[in-house]
């Protein structure tokens, strides 16, 4: 899907995972040449629902990607490096919780939670080394499954992030009572030394249309 405006987001080939799990990559600003800036993150598609895959993407990567471009706090949350929510040395841009589960109520508990926990911004120190991009590094996280068999995973630009998924496994988040998932995003971008605001210029369009064209428009992930 690309945009007159300048921004596109395409499927990946799988690098992961099974049929229905789908490496998407965002593109904010095309016009970049020759090395597009962009990040990456996954979906699922869980027992084949594409759609929802897809809305589940718009509400948290897609959501920080608009915002990136509009910087209006329109569609995700903002966080200086000193903010209480926000990555020391970073400014974040930070979707909310999304939960996918087989019940709502449990799906909402550990959406709280993972709120609540304020994960990137205690365990920082845990990954903040290993960010590279000087435009933006997108930032996943996930936790949930089963009762019982809970996963707890971290991934920066599109990796695995084994010392930060550690420590958000440690951080004793309550485990779901029924199969439930729930993801969040972020992408983090470089401050410069005389503390003005991040680089990557916002782009200021009609990015509400844009919105609301992506979620209409998402019934599959392709």
């Amino acid at each position: 899907m690309s945009s007159p405006h300048g921004w596109a987001i395409g499927v990946m080939p799988p690098m992961h995972g099974g049929p229905r799990h789908y490496d998407l990559v965002a593109l904010p600003d095309t016009s970049l040449q020759p090395d597009v800036p962009s990040f990456m993150d996954c979906a699922v598609a869980i027992a084949g629902d594409a759609p929802k895959a897809a809305d589940t993407w718009v509400q948290t990567a897609g959501a920080c990607m608009l915002e990136l471009l509009d910087r209006r706090q329109h569609f995700a949350d903002h966080a200086g490096p000193d903010d209480e929510r926000g990555v020391p040395g970073w400014h974040c841009i930070a979707s909310g919780a999304v939960g996918l589960g087989v019940d709502t109520a449990e799906s909402r508990r550990l959406q709280k939670s993972l709120d609540d926990a304020n994960v990137l911004h205690h365990i920082a120190n845990t990954f903040t080394a290993d960010l590279e991009s000087p435009f933006f590094n997108g930032i996943k996280l996930f936790y949930g499954g089963q009762p019982g068999k809970v996963q707890a995973e971290i991934r920066v630009n599109g990796e695995r992030h084994e010392a930060a998924s550690a420590a958000l496994a440690a951080m004793g988040l309550p485990e779901p009572n029924a199969f439930t998932m729930v993801r969040s995003y972020a992408l983090l971008l470089p401050m410069p030394e005389d503390g003005t605001g991040p680089p990557y210029p916002p782009a200021r369009l009609d990015l509400a249309h844009a919105h609301t064209r992506a979620c209409g428009s998402g019934s599959q992930p392709t």
